[in-house]
């Protein structure tokens, strides 16, 4: 979320009372976010700090910047269906900030994550990451509803850690 009392977004991560600097620009955390996303092990993350590293980077201290928490909206129900998928639909957010905001994220020469998540937060209706994200997000079961059909057509299908084992493994790697 972005603070607007605040002059400037974060640059830093702070790891054990200390401050690291940081790139911020989305390419790179959009690359962690995929990586993430995708579990890969032992991916490194040194291309995120600018100058020192910490020894020890926890997944939860990285997910903290790449993920600022949002008050609003409030979470009514709980549902376990993913909307976006950044990789998957990348073709679908170029094409939304191309449409609404005029940006072209390819040519574009630094964006902050911060911005680039306040941007794509406020995606409107009549794109079709939107509607995509509609579809996604659709909850009522009428049979033969068409889109029930569209929801199942654009749902990404969660990866899921099932042991423990792996579960620790994976949260390993950051550390």
């Amino acid at each position: 979320m972005i603070d607007l009392t605040k002059k400037a977004l974060p640059n830093t991560i702070t790891v054990a009372g200390k401050a690291y600097s940081i790139y911020t620009d989305y390419r790179l955390w959009l690359r962690f976010m995929i990586d993430v996303e995708d579990k890969k092990t032992g991916f490194d993350v040194s291309y995120l700090f600018k100058n020192d590293m910490p020894p020890q980077i926890s997944i939860n201290t990285l997910m903290k910047f790449a993920s600022p928490r949002n008050e609003l909206p409030r979470k009514v129900e709980h549902s376990d269906e993913i909307l976006l998928d950044f990789r998957l639909d990348s073709d679908l957010i170029y094409s939304a900030f191309m449409g609404q905001y005029g940006i072209d994220l390819l040519e574009v020469n630094e964006m902050h994550w911060h911005k680039f998540l306040a941007l794509l937060s406020g995606i409107t209706n009549g794109t079709k990451l939107a509607d995509v994200m509609g579809y996604r997000s659709y909850n009522k079961n009428h049979k033969g509803d068409p889109y029930e059909k569209m929801k199942k057509a654009w749902k990404i299908e969660k990866t899921i850690i099932d042991n423990q084992e792996e579960a620790e493994e994976f949260e390993s790697l950051f550390i």
